[in-house]
């Protein structure tokens, strides 16, 4: 029976279902017969197979092809899970689940489908093929030069140069490439199905995440027409709906990197001496972001859900890549630093996570470019203003574009807005307009934006306070900027 199809696995409710794959990790990695599994090296194809067959990916997986009820909760879950036992190995969960099940199911046709989902559940699985080594991060759009051409007799030519995929060395890959007709190359996106044999791979040796393999990618191929898995009709349409991969793909990275720095939490006291205070100190700084953690991903888990689009979510989900891999990465280098000299041995699980964290920051957007794209949204009208014909007055000061988006609203909105602490904060943005914020100034506001994202939704106070020193760090920084004479 195909592992996907398990009437076991998706007849359990969701705590059982969660504790079986909570077994099926201990049983791979807590197994003495398996202790020789290094989490800096790539996880033995057969424990990979063991994990998918124990339902691992069912709940990315459309119950129409034999996964799970749509639950968010349950992909967040399974990530959050695959967190504690390494960043490769939540990340090839993600890579599987949100950036090639879900669209594959979502775009393929019905035998595109079933070829991929038998390569995904018996074999090594794939990837999604979207930079290029020439424009790297640019590719998504109008830098992107794959393309494919229809040669008659059902048949397309692809040509593309790929890299940095994650599992770019397993059974096929989803290629994104343009379609050239006369000569003339177009501008929707459209992803192509590339088995494994119609593909070269240059491996590429990674400083970190050994674990989801990264290759330079070759493909000069012919393949059937049907392989093409065309996003939408229109330039307009493909665009966003391939941006709506990227956005859910950030939405649901809090379930990984949540995973992982609960992971550190709860390890880095096993190594450290917590009687000193300032070790204390510092672990007490590790559980803090932990909780802005919390916070991200309590918000995926009940304002996302698998079945619906999230294109009028990118604001919310650069908050959460950005602010995530932030505080992950920051969590992991203060617990490396507590371990002193151990936390540079080759294949201590905390050096290991602190080497494999630190591409999150960068990938898929470096973070301060994330920050400056959520000043741009937040100068945009949200998804009830656009619905209710609101235009964004540019006349206003930021301050008051603030208490009037409701995506900054929230059960702490208003003790945010009157805290003490913030009344600088407060008072340059009520002496900002959109016109005197220029490229630079975005990036710092952009942290601000974010981190009061959180403010209005946290609960704790401890969180709160730590938010509300970051948000006060953050506008001071902002001040120096100003300050700072041009460069030339």
């Amino acid at each position: 029976m195909h592992p996907a199809h398990s009437a076991a696995l998706l007849s359990m409710d969701s705590s059982v279902f969660l504790q079986h794959i909570s077994d099926a990790f201990r049983h791979v990695f807590d197994n003495p017969d398996k202790a020789g599994i290094s989490l800096m090296q790539y996880l033995p194809e057969d424990q990979w197979r063991y994990l998918k067959e124990q339902g691992l990916l069912l709940p990315f997986l459309p119950p129409e092809w034999g996964g799970r009820p749509h639950n968010q909760f349950e992909i967040q879950e399974v990530l959050r899970i695959a967190g504690h036992y390494g960043v490769g190995v939540t990340l090839r969960t993600g890579i599987e689940g949100a950036l090639v099940l879900q669209p594959l199911t979502e775009f393929g046709n019905e035998a595109v489908i079933r070829a991929g989902l038998d390569l995904i559940f018996r074999g090594e699985g794939g990837g999604l093929a979207i930079t290029e080594p020439a424009v790297s991060g640019s590719a998504i759009a109008r830098e992107m030069q794959s393309a494919y051409e229809h040669i008659g007799n059902g048949r397309i030519r692809l040509t593309a140069r790929k890299y940095w995929q994650g599992n770019s060395q397993g059974d096929f890959l989803l290629v994104a490439a343009k379609e050239r007709s006369n000569g003339r190359l177009g501008k929707n996106i459209s992803l192509i199905f590339v088995p494994r044999e119609h593909i070269r791979c240059d491996v590429l040796q990674s400083e970190g995440l050994r674990a989801v393999r990264y290759a330079v990618n070759h493909i000069d191929a012919e393949l059937p027409a049907d392989y093409v898995m065309s996003l939408n009709v229109g330039e307009a349409g493909s665009l966003r709906t391939f941006q709506n991969i990227f956005i859910r793909s950030r939405l649901q990275l809090i379930g990984m990197t949540h995973g992982i720095i609960e992971h550190i939490a709860e390890t880095v006291v096993n190594y450290a001496k917590t009687a000193i205070p300032f070790v204390a100190r510092e672990i007490h700084e590790i559980n803090r972001r932990r909780g802005v953690s919390a916070v991200l991903y309590d918000y995926t888990c009940t304002e996302v859900t698998p079945e619906k689009p999230v294109s009028g979510q990118l604001l919310e989900a650069n908050v959460i890549k950005a602010l995530a891999t932030e505080y992950t990465y920051a969590a992991a280098q203060t617990a490396q630093k507590l371990l002193g000299a151990k936390g540079f041995e080759f294949g201590h699980p905390l050096s290991t996570i602190a080497l494999d964290i630190r591409p999150f920051t960068i990938f898929e957007g470096p973070n301060d470019m994330l920050y400056a794209e959520i000043f741009d949204q937040f100068a945009k009208p949200n998804d009830a203003e656009r619905e209710a014909g609101v235009k964004i007055d540019k006349n206003q000061n930021l301050w008051q574009r603030l208490v009037d988006d409701s995506r900054f609203s929230g059960s702490r909105s208003a003790a945010a807005a009157e805290h003490a602490a913030l009344a600088e904060v407060r008072a340059q943005l009520k002496h900002t307009g959109f016109g005197d914020v220029d490229a630079l100034q975005k990036v710092f506001v952009g942290r601000i934006l974010a981190k009061w994202f959180v403010l209005a939704r946290c609960e704790d106070a401890d969180t709160f306070a730590f938010l509300v020193r970051e948000i006060r760090k953050d506008g001071l920084e902002w001040q120096d900027a100003l300050a700072e004479p041009e460069q030339g």
